[in-house]
């Protein structure tokens, strides 16, 4: 089954437990990324995606994988069936995340996350990458062919026949656009409307207190009512009897 993209881009809104699914017509499958770590790439916010060490696992190790076998030891796959039946495996370069029994019946391997990991950088938001490098190796398997003396002293072996990289990146205009429009504006635009609620809040406080230095100033200057308790007897309307 195909499953995902073709690589160039993923739904938008990512979320750590996100992952990411691209068809690889090298590996001849659907490939599936996790997520490892959030990053900036020049300015802008990424997510990296890595391959779990079960993208190659055997079906004894990884049973959703059984479909890829016949399989041998875990870290390689089998891709005879895309490739005319030639005897090829595909894995990460150096064996890196394999079995190490593989590792070991090769001199010269000496595999690393740095050198041989692949990896993509997407912009969460937007499920755009920014910055990728997809490593992949061709190995041979080789064993004894009855009938060629050439190949009698060899003890059956995957051999690494070459890896290579693919690799990209956003950058010039086309990333200055990207930084100006999705993380500087929205950035300026997220600090506004914290300065637009300042200013509304000493707005409020200052018109409040303007309100009790006016109601103030009213009952200062409004005449005093006269103290009943000070005022005149006032004169009877009635003559009193001599």
């Amino acid at each position: 089954m195909i499953n995902g993209t073709s690589g160039e881009m993923w739904p938008p809104f990512m979320t750590p437990s996100s992952s990411l699914e691209f068809y690889s017509p090298d590996a001849c499958r659907s490939m599936k990324l996790v997520y490892e770590q959030s990053g900036v790439f020049k300015g802008v916010p990424t997510y990296r995606f890595v391959a779990p060490k079960t993208l190659f696992a055997n079906g004894t190790d990884y049973p959703p994988n059984e479909g890829f076998c016949p399989c041998r030891e875990s870290g390689i796959q089998n891709v005879s069936t895309c490739r005319m039946n030639a005897p090829v495996f595909i894995s990460h370069p150096h064996f890196y995340n394999a079995d190490p029994v593989l590792v070991e019946a090769v001199d010269g391997l000496h595999p690393n996350k740095e050198q041989h990991g692949l990896f993509l950088d997407v912009h969460p938001v937007t499920g755009i990458p920014m910055n990728c490098s997809i490593k992949l190796q061709l190995s041979l398997y080789i064993k004894k062919v009855s009938g060629i003396s050439q190949t009698g002293k060899i003890k059956p072996v995957v051999l690494p026949i070459l890896w290579f990289a693919e690799s990209g990146a956003i950058e010039g205009s086309v990333l200055k656009q990207f930084y100006t429009n999705l993380v500087l504006i929205p950035s300026v635009l997220e600090y506004m409307q914290y300065i637009c609620i300042g200013l509304g809040v000493v707005l409020i406080v200052a018109a409040s207190v303007l309100e009790v230095k006016r109601q103030r100033n009213t009952r200062e200057k409004s005449p005093r009512e006269p103290d009943p308790q000070t005022e005149p007897p006032q004169s009877s309307e009635t003559t009193p009897l001599l």
